[in-house]
């Protein structure tokens, strides 16, 4: 199975679950290529040094024997930071690529049909006239196409109606720009913003001209909460949160596992 093989089936499954098996996978591949690249014997020294001091820093007194200790073990400290850049460059263009995709992947609730959601314009402060809003076949626009600009925004209520990519077209003077609004029951969407910047990955639909009075333009997704209703004191966890949770569990397991300092 490649790796645009695996993504798909990442798709297939619920969000919670596709970010437990990433979670899973990375804490593996990073606590694997930290202990192999690094001195793992001089770690475990000074992780024993370290915990030796902190002993005999509560049973000192006198601050001036204290402060050198607190300053032996940050040298000790220091030390195994720098033991462990080797491992931390290795793993952080894989990383930042996984991030990527779980952003363009599971950032937001999907669309479905039957869904009514807003698009959103935002213009520069000062900016005038009227825009125009086009959707293509599968979408129902609820609001006038033509607005005028009114506190440097402009929205429009849509509403889905059958599966498939469908695209919205912004007219703007001589300036056209699309996004695409995905209709499924399952759990993929389109990129929902287009700005100035293309991102590090790019954009289908390009980018905002540099010199435009628009500046952002957005399909309004609800985040994705993939613990469903999961509140902690009125808090619900997105897909980065839950990540962190789910990778700091399985990072202790792997490293008492691979018994790795």
């Amino acid at each position: 199975m490649g790796a645009l093989d695996f993504m798909n089936v990442l798709l297939s499954l619920p969000p919670a679950l596709a970010i437990l098996v990433i979670s899973a996978a990375v804490s593996l591949m990073t606590t694997v290529v930290y202990k192999y690249t690094t001195n793992q014997k001089l770690l475990k020294e000074i992780k024993d040094d370290v915990k030796r001091i902190q002993s005999e820093i509560k049973t000192i007194k006198d601050p001036s024997q204290a402060a050198q200790l607190q300053k032996e073990m940050m040298k000790r400290s220091m030390q195994q930071f720098s033991s462990s850049t080797k491992s931390m460059l290795i793993t952080l263009v894989p990383l930042f690529l996984v991030f990527g995709w779980m952003q363009a992947h599971l950032a937001y609730a999907p669309l479905s049909p039957g869904d009514e959601f807003t698009t959103t314009v935002q213009f520069a402060k000062g900016a005038g006239g009227n825009i125009t809003l086009n959707v293509s076949d599968g979408l129902e626009l609820l609001s006038q196409p033509t607005q005028g600009i009114s506190e440097n925004v402009v929205s429009w209520r849509v509403k889905g109606v059958e599966k498939g990519s469908h695209q919205l077209k912004y007219g703007y003077g001589n300036e056209l720009y699309s996004l695409n609004a995905l209709l499924t029951d399952g759990f993929r969407y389109e990129k929902p913003i287009l700005s100035k910047a293309s991102g590090f990955l790019g954009s289908p639909n390009g980018s905002i001209k540099k010199d435009s009075v628009i500046e952002r333009i957005s399909v309004g997704m609800q985040p994705l909460q993939p613990l469903g209703g999961l509140s902690i004191i009125g808090w619900k966890p997105g897909w980065l949160a839950t990540y962190i949770v789910f990778s700091m569990v399985f990072s202790l397991l792997v490293r008492k596992w691979l018994k790795v300092y």
